[in-house]
């Protein structure tokens, strides 16, 4: 379900049955945003600084494939490749399968191939890893802030999780069986068992009213670019669906796209909203564009105030944003009494 991109998921979403929306499109706002945050990379010297994993991360690669090789679980190879920096284990998932650790490529997951990444995001490999992983710091800086306790073995849930992009990354900090994925397209969740993911995933509705995960509740619940493309109403039963899952100490974190959003658009798309897009946002704190035929009742592209997802007990209680991903706005929250 990660509704349309990841720093946009095609404007196919990750998530409800409007993936097959304009792709094209989206995939040209991304390469375009791209060409401006990594212009650098057409330097000689930034091509010889391509991230790789250092030798310090070396002795737990081989630790976890020893481990790998006498049988071991993916509970007990995670004990030594979380010994690596995050960045490091992170390298090693986009990397899977991997000729130089056969075991560990047996027993974790593949990653999804360069067309589903670019399918779903209009980016892949390092350039994409970069945004992921900024994202996965974010996650772990702000629960530790505002909750006072570690991610380590917390309750995740990955609200629109694709084919499980950053729901890998959560590797690191949790052991599968307290990590879930939840996407409305039934596409996302197949890729997630074809490359053999591990952890707890269901289908939800297209505008839920629970998720469907019974009863269980979450340390911390994310939705990456999700609330960036929903209807006003949509957004709010999603609010609605997702605080009857998360703990009472929980923290949510969902981005948002800013009111900058539309100018930006304008140029990828050649279209001219913006000046009423931008006046909406500010007579109403949001802006909603909506997508071509029904669809456009549910979903379409979306700026909105931090203040847009205040209430319905829930508690904005901060925002933060990565340089390497300027348009998705990660806003802050926590449960407040019902």
């Amino acid at each position: 379900m990660r509704f349309l991109i990841q720093v946009s998921r095609p404007w196919i979403d990750r998530s409800l049955g409007w993936y097959s929306v304009v792709i094209p499109l989206a995939v040209d706002w991304l390469k375009a945003a791209r060409r401006v945050l990594h212009g650098y990379a057409t330097s000689e010297t930034a091509k010889n600084m391509e991230p790789r994993m250092f030798s310090t991360a070396v002795p737990h690669l081989n630790a976890a494939e020893r481990a790998a090789a006498d049988g071991c679980t993916v509970e007990e190879a995670l004990v030594f490749l979380r010994r690596m920096s995050l960045d490091d284990f992170g390298l090693l998932m986009i990397s899977l399968p991997n000729k130089d650790y056969p075991s560990l490529s047996r027993l974790l997951p593949a990653m999804a191939s360069d067309e589903v990444q670019k399918t779903w995001t209009g980016a892949s490999g390092l350039d994409l890893f970069r945004q992921t992983s900024a994202f996965a710091r974010q996650l772990e800086n702000n629960f530790t802030r505002y909750t006072k306790a570690p991610l380590a073995d917390s309750d995740i849930l990955d609200f629109g999780c694709g084919y499980g992009r950053i729901l890998r990354m959560m590797y690191y900090y949790s052991n599968p069986a307290k990590i879930w994925g939840v996407d409305a397209w039934d596409k996302s969740l197949d890729l997630c068992r074809e490359a053999r993911l591990p952890g707890m995933f269901a289908q939800s509705e297209r505008i839920p009213s629970a998720m469907p995960v019974s009863d269980q509740k979450f340390d911390l619940i994310f939705a990456f670019s999700i609330f960036t493309h929903l209807a006003p109403s949509t957004a709010r039963a999603c609010l609605a669906a997702l605080r009857k899952h998360i703990k009472p100490e929980g923290l949510f974190v969902a981005t948002i796209r800013p009111i900058e959003f539309w100018p930006f658009i304008d140029g990828i798309r050649r279209t001219s909203v913006a000046p009423k897009m931008q006046a909406d946002h500010r007579r109403h704190g949001f802006a909603y564009l909506p997508h071509g035929g029904v669809e456009g009742e549910t979903y379409g592209d979306i700026s909105c105030e931090i203040d847009f997802l205040r209430g319905g007990g829930w508690a904005v209680v901060g925002h933060d944003r990565s340089v390497l991903d300027p348009f998705q706005v990660s806003v802050l929250m926590r449960p407040d009494p019902l």
